[in-house]
């Protein structure tokens, strides 16, 4: 990262574009004037003030009364725990506005709400989070280990520590195997009682809750990345989970 790249980073930690430039030139500085600030910056001498009280106030930089004044940084340590606690500050007032005001009725056009996802992880985040939504049944299908492995398969370990009902099946050796190892009942199935080979994950939860993405194959050419679309309580979702009931006998 060069002196220009630091600047923006900075400011996307919340300082204005003269103060960043001003804590930049005070690490080059150790303790400076304005005069001196100005001098080894894109900042003019008379915004240097203004950046400085900036940096006063969140407490990143320390004033030497006299006359000139001379500036200095805290140490560089102190100055991370500030902006980060800074960001989390901010982040977790602007989300808690945002829940205060999220609108939690139920749709009114009349449509059943099926929703579309795209890439692994993505994906992976919806099914985690269906996971945890879920109360009393959980079905999950893969033969792709990375598809189950990591905050998937940690939600599901979670769901079943609750006393959710957990099953996962798959016809790949390495996914049962992980699985097992993690304490959670999974059934062998056969290739030929898969869904598709084109099938990456199928989640179905308290039998009104699906989850079904696809992979890339040569088939469906316009899919270039992994891709689902899922459904909660819904007569879609009931349908697609009694279908994937009929193929997988415990789900």
């Amino acid at each position: 990262m060069n002196a220009d790249g630091a600047v923006e980073a900075l400011t996307d930690l919340g300082l204005s574009t003269y103060a960043a430039r001003t804590f930049i030139g005070l690490q080059q500085l150790g303790v400076a004037s304005a005069s001196d600030i100005a001098a080894v910056t894109d900042v003019p001498r008379s915004q240097v003030y203004g950046a400085t009280d900036e940096l006063e106030a969140l407490g990143l930089v320390d004033v030497q009364a006299g006359s000139p004044q001379r500036y200095r940084s805290v140490d560089l340590d102190r100055a991370h725990e500030i902006l980060r606690s800074r960001l989390e500050t901010t982040t977790d007032r602007a989300f808690s506005y945002l829940e205060s005001i999220q609108d939690e009725q139920e749709p009114s056009d009349g449509q059943e709400a099926i929703w579309t996802t795209e890439g692994a992880d993505s994906i992976a985040a919806r099914v985690a989070a269906l996971a945890d939504d879920a109360g009393g049944r959980i079905f999950f299908a893969t033969s792709q280990p990375r598809l189950i492995d990591g905050n998937v398969l940690d939600a599901l370990v979670a769901a079943d520590a609750r006393g959710v009902d957990v099953i996962v099946a798959s016809a790949d050796d390495e996914v049962r195997t992980l699985v097992a190892e993690a304490g959670i009942p999974v059934e062998a199935v056969g290739r030929d009682d898969e869904l598709e080979i084109s099938i990456g994950r199928v989640f179905v939860a308290d039998g009104s809750t699906v989850l079904l993405s696809v992979l890339p194959t040569a088939e469906i050419p316009h899919v270039e990345r992994e891709a689902a679309f899922w459904s909660v309580d819904t007569g879609f979702a009931m349908i697609l989970a009694g279908l994937v009931r009929e193929q997988f006998a415990d789900a």
